[in-house]
């Protein structure tokens, strides 16, 4: 081909200059990408046991509910003791609080020590030494008895 009277042959080679430099690039976005994608959670499965679980005789939670209704403990108790005419739902059952640590004694005695837990719901508008006497009322029955406190929403 001749232009301008010269001779000017095509050049007929590939620049490979910007092929190279792309394929850098996508090597570098996988060598990121990659280790990114392998990251994971460690999850323990529990495995099955072909064993039926037996069935417990007894609640695993004792829950002590104090209601103002069943003792009048709003002001601070005259004297020693708790009012006579003072009750407590232990376990939906209600009994005098007098029977509180034979009763508790019955449930918890034989479980291990860290599963002696009594679950304490008391109404917000007793009075905190009432309730306080009857948490040590409670513990009097039971030895290294833990008191867990219920809240309502």
């Amino acid at each position: 081909m001749q232009l301008n009277g010269s001779d000017m042959s095509l050049q007929s080679e590939i620049n490979i200059t910007p092929l190279v430099d792309v394929v850098l690039v996508l090597l570098i976005i996988f060598m990121v990408v990659v280790p990114l994608l392998l990251q994971g959670y460690d999850v323990d499965i529990p495995k099955t046991s072909a064993e039926p679980v037996p069935a417990q005789a007894e609640p695993l939670q004792v829950v002590l509910s104090i209601v103002p209704t069943a003792c009048r403990i709003l002001e601070p108790p005259a004297g020693e003791g708790l009012p006579a005419d003072c009750r407590v739902t232990l376990n939906e059952q209600e009994i005098p609080a007098t029977d509180l640590p034979a009763r508790l004694a019955e449930i918890l005695d034989g479980r291990p020590v860290n599963q002696r837990v009594l679950f304490l719901a008391a109404d917000d508008r007793l009075n905190y030494e009432g309730v306080l006497r009857i948490v040590d009322l409670a513990k009097s029955g039971v030895g290294d008895l833990q008191i867990e406190f219920l809240t309502t929403d």
